[in-house]
């Protein structure tokens, strides 16, 4: 199904030209009664844009008003500059683009227990692309049926741009991944992460998912309850940019960009955010400040070197500006938690085929879930064999603390093979599990928790807090200077894992 995304969200502004009539005849004048039943929430940030993204049960007059304070919402977008989504059952008097359905053929052989996975009946999706807006700018909104006031006009609704294109980083970065339970720990996790934001007194500024936040088949309905249901109080202020993971696979796919994934989150697909487009929701690429952001599909589009994803990586990398670059997708080149990627094809293929091409980018952070665990590597370069091994790949071995070891050093600017870090963040709700040691990493934590990582100009802190809000790891890289990268002899190695405990 084709819908306006798949041409970029600049591409909205021919669809709504086509829209416009349909808006005009099916959009009665006035409040129409319909309740809202997901969002607000954030997209797509620019320096002069976002997109805000809500739906409701029941058709509506569709209004976004927005300005500088909670009681100064002075500018409108109305029904006519909307994107309409609509749920398969809503008769429409034009051609308007449809959110998930599930197949026949599929439902025919579904469990008869098993989550019905299609969008929720009389459902309207509406995507309101807001221009014209000024760079690293805090603006308050309201989401509207006709002159009713669904949502918003408060100090919690608010989105604030992006800083322009090139400036120095001051950033802070949500990472979670394998949280979509709705059960407790995933509850906890987040708690502690808005505690922690509290004590530190400073935001989020944006949210990475690394995959699986709707177990378990990334039906809509398992969207609304364990995702949406849950980030409301961050996803109404905060953009969420997503990646795919084994559960949303299995009713989105990422050949189609179809299904409720697809459904949930609008990305760049045509450059509107920096980066070289893609032409697919399934992988992108954005700029943030001096920051450049690579998200891949690691679980069903071709992982070889010679794939489109490949192709496009390496010609994106070509054009990239920027300081930082930070990767994120779903299946870890690294792992030994409840997965082992020396023994499964997708966290192999991403370790031997895409990790060489973003560390010879000069790659500084790799970020992925999938596995139950938190893992954080050393400063590493080169180590693709399987097996991994520790030897002639490590760049330091240190802790990386900045009052411990000392933060990893690289040079200043972006260079090849200086050194990766990679985090595997697959413990924010999903049942936490470990099967082994790898070798690589630095720290190897079986507790719940999330990452924070916050970025100074030249230094980047991580740290990872527990479901008590608990410091349990701290570690810095720093760029500065002219650093001569040598490579460890008889490096570091954590402790092997009880054999008894790894069953």
């Amino acid at each position: 199904m084709w819908t306006a995304r798949k041409a970029g969200i600049w591409g909205y502004a021919s669809l709504l030209v086509g829209l416009a009539a349909f808006h005009v005849d099916f959009f009665t004048n006035g409040a129409t009664g319909a309740e809202l039943s997901r969002g607000p929430y954030l997209q797509l940030s620019t320096p002069q844009s976002i997109v805000v993204v809500w739906r409701t049960e029941g058709a509506s007059d569709p209004r976004v008003r927005i300005g500088s304070s909670p009681n100064e919402l002075n500018r409108t977008i109305s029904s006519e500059a909307i994107s309409l989504r609509v749920s398969a059952d809503v008769k429409t008097a034009g051609k308007v683009p449809l959110l998930y359905k599930e197949t026949a053929s599929h439902a025919s052989s579904r469990e008869p227990r098993s989550v019905n996975p299609s969008t929720v009946s009389n459902t309207f999706q509406y995507e309101a692309l807001l221009t014209g807006l000024k760079p690293e700018t805090r603006y308050y909104y309201a989401v509207y049926d006709g002159n009713r006031r669904l949502a918003g006009g408060d100090q919690q609704h608010y989105f604030v741009t992006s800083p322009p294109v090139g400036s120095d980083a001051k950033m802070r970065i949500w990472v979670v991944g394998d949280s979509g339970t709705g059960g407790r720990e995933q509850r906890d996790v987040y708690l502690a992460m808005q505690e922690f934001t509290q004590e530190t007194k400073r935001d989020i500024d944006l949210y990475l998912h690394v995959g699986d936040m709707a177990y378990g088949d990334g039906a809509d309905s398992e969207f609304q309850r364990n995702f949406f249901a849950v980030y409301q109080p961050t996803l109404r202020n905060t953009v969420c940019w997503p990646t795919m993971g084994n559960h949303e696979g299995h009713t989105s796919r990422g050949f189609s960009g179809f299904g409720p994934y697809y459904d949930a989150y609008v990305v760049p697909t045509a450059g509107e955010a920096g980066g070289l487009p893609s032409g697919t929701e399934a992988y992108y690429s954005f700029d943030i400040a001096d920051v450049h952001f690579i998200c891949l599909d690691s679980h069903d589009l071709d992982r070889s070197p010679d794939g489109a994803m490949a192709k496009w990586l390496i010609a994106d990398l070509e054009e990239a500006q920027g300081d930082w670059l930070v990767a994120f997708w779903h299946h870890p080149p690294y792992t030994k938690g409840s997965h082992d990627s020396d023994r499964e094809g997708q966290l192999v293929e991403m370790r031997s085929h895409f990790m060489p091409i973003l560390e010879a980018a000069g790659v500084d952070i790799v970020l992925s879930g999938h596995s139950h665990i938190y893992e954080r590597s050393m400063l590493i370069d080169g180590a693709y064999a399987t097996p991994t091994t520790a030897d002639g790949v490590i760049l330091d071995d240190g802790d990386g603390h900045p009052t411990g070891d000392g933060a990893y050093r690289k040079s200043a600017g972006r260079n090849p093979h200086e050194g990766t870090v990679a985090i595997v963040s697959g413990h924010g709700g999903g049942a936490i599990r470990r099967i082994g040691t790898m070798p690589l990493m630095r720290e190897i934590i079986l507790e719940y928790g999330s990452v924070i990582l916050d970025l100074d100009g030249d230094t980047l802190t991580g740290t990872m807090i527990n479901k008590n809000n608990v410091q349990r790891d701290l570690f810095s890289i720093v760029k500065r200077g002219k650093v001569c990268a040598k490579r460890v002899t008889k490096p570091w190695q954590p402790a092997p894992w009880p054999s008894n405990e790894s069953e």
